[in-house]
């Protein structure tokens, strides 16, 4: 083990020992590092380029760093959302990470797809007259992708994605404690939800949208996918520019084939989501495969759609909808069960 990820385990211990801390004493503790650097949307000209509503906020000590909602964090929040991307592009911390965390968080989108306006959020649509349900939504970057790019390789291993994720736990549990916390990613970042899931039992609920699988000939079914299309993954992504990162990908090839995921028991509930149309799994025993493993245990529950690469594509209104509507039952079902048994 790196003395690195030895540090930050010992750091993650002494974490664990207090129920709050706060923002002043973490940066005392240089666990946080606050940055002023503004949040734009990939692939923005120049010219024109959309500022996103976050700022970022660096752990150093992870070689990573999250973006927090400019909007406050209230009592309003009633859990805590850890959103995670996916590996191996240079399309870090996607964007699509800060539109989904901001229908959580509880912004008022003025533009959802097709023209449409409304004053009423995304959540409050969907969900019956008179309940409330915001999340405090943080997307986290992974080491070697973005943000964490110069963290040593071990850092993308099995061990080394639990850990700093169950960095970026306790920071933000501690930081607005008495909530459950909830934990979604994308491609990798869902099998880094699934990983912390699977070994940690103070998660509410892990969230892994089109993960990938382990099995030698799916994966590679995948790896050899992007090599091929790595000059058009911008057009595949409609995000400009965005092409393979060197590190992460490597880190990609080589840890994935070992996230032996699918033979595990969960400690906290699970949500898979699959999407029949993502380019990057169109090997047509992906979608079995996943639902033998959520068939396979019973804390996990499996919803495939027949939709394309992106599930959190805001543009995609009716899918973005459907998924919204997943994700936010399995939250309220949850938050709901925490709270029975905390009474």
């Amino acid at each position: 083990m790196s003395s690195e990820l030895k540090k930050l385990e010992q750091v993650n211990q002494e974490l664990a020992r207090v129920r709050e801390i706060s923002h002043r004493e973490l940066l005392d503790m240089n666990v946080i590092q606050e940055s002023q650097e503004l949040v734009h949307r990939v692939g923005a000209t120049s010219e024109a380029k959309q500022r996103l509503p976050f700022t970022k906020l660096y752990l150093p000590m992870a070689f990573t760093g999250i973006l927090e909602p400019n909007k406050s964090v209230d009592q309003t929040h009633r859990a805590i959302l850890i959103l995670l991307p996916g590996t191996g592009t240079t399309f870090s911390v996607a964007e699509t990470l800060c539109d989904i965390a901001g229908t959580f968080h509880g912004r008022k989108s003025k533009n959802r797809g097709r023209g449409r306006k409304s004053n009423q959020s995304l959540l409050t649509e969907l969900l019956p007259d008179g309940e409330t349900f915001r999340v405090a939504s943080f997307p986290t970057d992974l080491p070697l992708n973005g943000m964490g790019s110069n963290a040593p390789f071990e850092f993308a291993s099995e061990q080394g994605l639990i850990t700093v994720i169950r960095h970026v736990h306790l920071v933000l549990s501690r930081l607005y404690p008495d909530r459950p916390v909830f934990i979604a990613g994308r491609s990798q970042g869902g099998i880094a939800a699934i990983l912390y899931a699977q070994h940690y039992d103070d998660l509410a609920g892990a969230i892994a949208v089109n993960p990938p699988h382990p099995d030698p000939e799916l994966f590679q079914f995948t790896v050899q996918y992007l090599e091929d299309k790595a000059k058009v993954l911008a057009d595949l992504l409609h995000a400009p520019g965005v092409t393979l990162h060197e590190r992460s990908w490597e880190a990609y090839k080589t840890f994935t084939p070992d996230f032996d995921y699918p033979s595990r028991p969960s400690l906290s509930p699970i949500l898979t989501l699959v999407s029949l149309g993502d380019p990057f799994n169109l090997f047509p025993q992906y979608a079995h495969a996943l639902k033998a493993f959520a068939e396979n245990d019973e804390k996990n529950q499996l919803h495939i759609l027949d939709a394309g690469h992106n599930l959190w594509d805001r543009k995609s209104v009716e899918t973005y909808r459907e998924v919204i509507n997943l994700q936010a039952q399995f939250m309220l079902s949850q938050i709901k069960y925490s709270d029975n048994n905390y009474d």
